[in-house]
């Protein structure tokens, strides 16, 4: 396939994104993927590669909404206190240092898989570092474990990450169904992260714990409220559950929850302001770059040696999908490679099952390098905004065996239901 100028440019200002996105840094400049994402977005836009109307058209206002939704629920549980109420109970019951590790991994899977895992792992670290700091244990395998977990329990359901949702939104799969096929592979996926972390850092898992947090009713700043807001999340989860019979969509669930769960609020103006608008920025800026780069026939040139093989029958397919997304999603990011695919998935008439294997291999993909998912980053940011940190080379060591084994167990129950 020949390029011409606009296509040679878009590509020029795709990699540059990107190029920002992996260093971070420019200088003394401090570049966060927000940003990197929406420079992308305006160069786009200041070189004429695409119009305001066919940006505005490209930012799928279902997702915006979902995640503004969500995102209210959990700042109005982070200010009555709920969310740090539930971990702390969960986190005390360890003794040892390994099942603190457990705890954690099981905690932010099953809470990743019905919130936003984003969202969950901006509330977790900084209470789990706090968590790791009065035990006095290394914090490292418990950050990489709030990563890789939320990943993993996202890819249970539809709606526990972003990338989920847009397939949801898009192709119509089924919320029950979704689950009922992703049960096994999560469940024993999540149990070979933990054995893998605790293989990894066994010197830093021996012994007891010795260690006296506060009482988790103190974190309750007001209990009517935290009850009540307790009451509107476990409402939206049923509503996203019942969405395939009410035909309500999850987007609107999710604002109305949102809605609802600002009521109960102490400080309206502050849970506004506590909401993550760089990920919305993100995720706006993002429908905006990756619609350009189709437009400009970026999209056929990266999808075309795969196409023979992505919507074979049988096993092939799910094969080339997951390999597709370990390899473009490290360039990319889940988020960003699922907007790419879409168009293509639509195309082609993609099956239930190819559908599924999109949603899971884009999501487990996302744990094998540091910038495979924004989940990932948002640990690390959370981290360093606390004096923590980890590196690329460490989150890899862990990352890739993770990896390869829970996409195995995936692509296993996939070609056996497929």
């Amino acid at each position: 396939m020949l390029f011409g100028t606009a296509q040679v440019v878009t590509l020029a200002i795709f990699l540059a994104v990107y190029a920002l996105i992996v260093v971070r840094k420019v200088g003394k400049f401090k570049v966060e993927l927000w940003m990197a994402m929406l420079l992308g977005a305006m160069t786009f836009l200041g070189f004429g590669l695409t119009t305001l109307p066919d940006a505005f058209a490209a930012v799928n206002a279902d997702v915006i909404l979902f995640l503004f939704g969500a995102f209210l629920i959990v700042e109005v549980m982070i200010q009555t206190g709920l969310l740090q109420y539930i971990a702390i109970r969960f986190i005390r019951t360890a003794r040892t240092p390994a099942r603190l590790l457990l705890l954690v991994i099981v905690f932010v899977s099953f809470a990743s898989a019905f919130l936003v895992n984003d969202a969950v792992v901006l509330v977790m670290t900084p209470i789990v570092i706090a968590s790791c700091t009065l035990a006095k244990v290394r914090k490292m395998p418990y950050l990489l474990g709030i990563a890789l977990s939320s990943n993993i329990g996202s890819a249970l359901t539809p709606i526990g990450n972003p990338q989920n949702v847009l397939i949801k939104i898009e192709s119509g799969i089924g919320t029950v169904g979704f689950m009922g096929k992703m049960a096994l592979p999560v469940i024993l996926g999540t149990a070979a992260e933990y054995f893998i972390l605790k293989t990894i850092y066994r010197k830093d898992l021996r012994g007891n714990l010795q260690y006296d947090m506060m009482e988790p009713e103190k974190m309750l700043t007001s209990r009517f409220r935290a009850y009540a807001v307790g009451a509107i999340a476990v409402m939206v989860i049923i509503g996203f559950l019942a969405s395939d019979f009410t035909g309500w969509p999850i987007a609107l669930t999710a604002a109305i929850g949102g809605t609802a769960a600002l009521l109960m609020s102490m400080d309206r103006r502050q849970a506004i302001k506590g909401i993550d608008w760089g990920t919305l920025v993100f995720f706006a800026s993002m429908f905006v770059v990756m619609d350009t780069v189709s437009r400009n026939g970026l999209l056929q040139a990266l999808i075309e040696p795969f196409a023979s093989s992505l919507f074979a029958p049988g096993a092939s397919s799910v094969l080339s999908i997951f390999g597709l997304s370990l390899a473009v999603s490290q360039v990319t990011s889940n988020v960003p490679f699922v907007a790419i695919m879409l168009p293509v998935f639509h195309g082609a008439g993609a099956t239930g099952s190819q559908w599924l294997s999109l949603a899971a291999g884009s999501t487990l993909a996302g744990n094998l390098t540091l910038l495979g998912a924004a989940a990932n980053v948002i640990v690390l940011e959370a981290a360093e905004s606390r004096g923590e940190t980890f590196s690329f080379m460490e989150f890899l060591k862990a990352g890739v065996p993770t990896t390869f084994a829970t996409c195995a167990i995936a692509i296993a129950f996939l070609i056996l239901l497929a």
